[in-house]
């Protein structure tokens, strides 16, 4: 049934549905197939064979297959091979790209500090809260300042209270 030129419909795989024929006969299961699809190899389960048969020769070309695809009425697979591009290549830095790169990292680690330094210091802290109930200015150490500035600030004011009284 499986024939040099046999239209086939293919049945699985990404080109599902679309018609072919068969272009050469690799082994008792697998086959070379070219039209509607593209040209690979191609299981003979995948395939459902119709009952018209093209004249092609043996290992056809795909140009062949196109010509006698258009006789039938039916378009063909068409692909432009790629355009070879130059790989890009990695450029070593110079020493001065890379001493100014060190000396970006230094400026961003003394804004943001060292990676390390932040997770210890959130576990002192965490530390600390677990143990005892102390307000935000306990731990700045803000809270006696906070109450000496206080205290300083009532004593100017009634300083210049009696100043004025006396003048």
């Amino acid at each position: 049934m499986i024939e040099i030129g046999r239209l086939c419909v293919k049945l699985a795989g990404r080109d599902a549905g679309l018609k072919c024929v068969v272009v050469d006969i690799l082994d008792d299961k697998f086959v070379l197939i070219d039209g509607e699809t593209r040209r690979r190899k191609c299981n003979i389960l995948h395939l459902e064979p119709l009952k018209d048969v093209i004249k092609i020769k043996k290992k056809a070309s795909h140009e062949e297959v196109k010509k006698e695809f258009e006789k039938l009425g039916l378009k063909v697979w068409e692909t432009k091979p790629k355009q070879k591009a130059e790989r890009p290549r990695k450029k070593r830095k110079t020493p001065e790209q890379l001493r100014q790169q060190k000396e970006e990292k230094k400026s961003l680690r003394d804004i943001f500090g060292k990676k390390g330094e932040k997770a210890k210091a959130k576990g002192k802290i965490a530390e600390k809260e677990a143990g005892k109930g102390e307000t935000l200015e306990d731990k700045a150490g803000l809270a006696e300042e906070g109450k000496e500035s206080k205290r300083e600030n009532k004593n100017q004011v009634q300083k210049k209270k009696l100043t004025e009284e006396k003048n």
